[in-house]
């Protein structure tokens, strides 16, 4: 039997011969002639790496193929043009390119008889927005289901099973779970000190992050993708902050999934004092079987790991600088885990991380003086009024351990892309 990584390739290549015969409700579109699409493994190697490129002119938005010249090795890949947002973008899947070498491929668009499968689907349901990928529900974005913000839940395996915690979200749904911090739901945004306020925790006179819409919304056979807008209010209501946040989603050929998240985060009526705190800023709570030792109050034993880029591992991992971080272990007898990249330039890159052996875990550059790095109020940061700050991370569920995710790798895959050059059309860097 097949695994889910032979079948999409197999799909890929029976798709080539599919294209090119113009059979089983399929026609290549012969009429556009389109430029062709060199890639350079400049630095290191690439494998399953997602590619988003300025797209040239007179590429049409949708599906697209990238088929390689004869004889330069690789495999067809599906491509995926967008004119949202204003900045026309061409994204693909690179699959495997050795470090120095190159491959040029046809970019083809693609005439469908019949509505090809969006292999991620994304649909609003309600005041939440839904993720499927093959038609199995990944995520969900719930901007209600909290008293304080918005955030992902339930995130799920190819295997059907949770990648995060599910109490206090469903809370009878595993009376052996833990029960501690019932402010750790799913996926979240947030921090523990903005203008003195807490908008992590759902303590008394906690501020709110309150979702106002989306601006976007896009399904596709490469990627889905959308963008929220979050306004951040203090206890008696007072408008401190908006923000804008940008939701990448990718199957990659071999079963894992990446979920890349960029949030433009700007301050409204006044500064914005983002204050040294160890509760922040961005991350999740995984299972109790993934934690070194879950909390006292549950029944799970806690058999994971935590890795790191540094080499300082499970709970030497807590309060120190690392480009990424791993979590983890078994789930129903079989190995997951989430691995958390902090983007080059992000604020004080590499972030300190809230890596905690009970399963908590969140990257945060403001927790300086929390973290042991500095004296009280190292970790403090102010935003002017009207000014902007991004934050961008890469989120990668995948299958065994560490080493077999390759996690190292798909992290030089986000943060130094392949060049790409479009025949006629200049240099271009590829990115995320």
């Amino acid at each position: 039997m097949m695994n889910r990584g032979s079948q999409r390739l197999g799909t890929l290549v029976t798709f080539s011969a599919i294209l090119l015969a113009a059979t089983w409700g399929i026609q290549a579109d012969a009429q556009k002639r389109l430029p062709s699409v060199t890639v350079r493994a400049m630095s290191h190697s690439y494998h399953n790496a997602p590619v988003t490129i300025a797209a040239p002119a007179g590429v049409p938005t949708g599906y697209l193929m990238l088929t390689p010249n004869r004889g330069q090795g690789g495999t067809p890949l599906r491509a995926q043009s967008s004119h949202s947002g204003g900045k026309p973008t061409l994204t693909f899947i690179l699959d495997d390119l050795a470090k120095g070498a190159s491959r040029t491929y046809k970019l083809g668009s693609v005439v469908f008889v019949r509505a090809p499968d969006k292999q991620v689907e994304v649909s609003q349901r309600g005041d939440d927005v839904e993720i499927l990928v093959d038609k199995q529900l990944f995520t969900r974005y719930a901007t209600k289901s909290g008293p304080n913000k918005p955030f992902f839940y339930p995130i799920m395996t190819p295997a059907g099973t949770h990648m995060t915690r599910r109490w206090p979200v469903e809370p009878d749904a595993d009376q052996k779970e833990s029960h501690d911090h019932p402010h750790h739901r799913g996926l979240w945004f947030a921090h523990s000190k903005m203008n003195g306020i807490d908008f992590w925790s759902e303590e008394k006179n906690h501020g709110n992050s309150v979702t106002t819409g989306f601006e976007r919304i896009e399904s596709g056979w490469v990627y889905g993708s959308f963008a929220a807008l979050t306004e951040w209010h203090m206890p008696d209501g007072k408008l401190i902050a908006n923000d804008r946040r940008e939701v990448r989603i990718y199957p990659l050929p071999n079963g894992d999934r990446i979920l890349d998240f960029s949030v433009t985060l700007t301050a409204l009526g006044g500064p914005l004092t983002f204050g040294d705190n160890k509760d922040g800023l961005f991350g999740l709570r995984v299972p109790d079987s993934l934690a070194l030792h879950a909390d006292r109050s549950s029944k799970i034993k806690g058999e994971g790991h935590i890795e790191t880029a540094s080499g300082e591992n499970d709970a030497a991992a807590w309060g120190k600088p690392n480009n990424w971080v791993d979590y983890w272990g078994p789930i129903e007898g079989k190995t997951f885990g989430v691995a958390i990249f902090d983007a080059a330039a992000n604020l004080r890159h590499p972030e300190t991380w809230h890596a905690r052996d009970y399963a908590l875990f969140t990257v945060n550059p403001f927790g300086l003086h929390d973290f042991g790095r500095g004296d009280k109020g190292a970790g403090d940061y102010t935003l002017d009024a009207d000014k902007s700050i991004v934050f961008t991370y890469r989120l990668l569920f995948h299958a065994g351990d560490t080493k077999s995710a390759m996690v190292a790798e798909q992290y030089d895959n986000f943060n130094d892309g392949p060049t790409v050059i479009l025949k006629d059309s200049g240099l271009t860097r590829g990115s995320k």
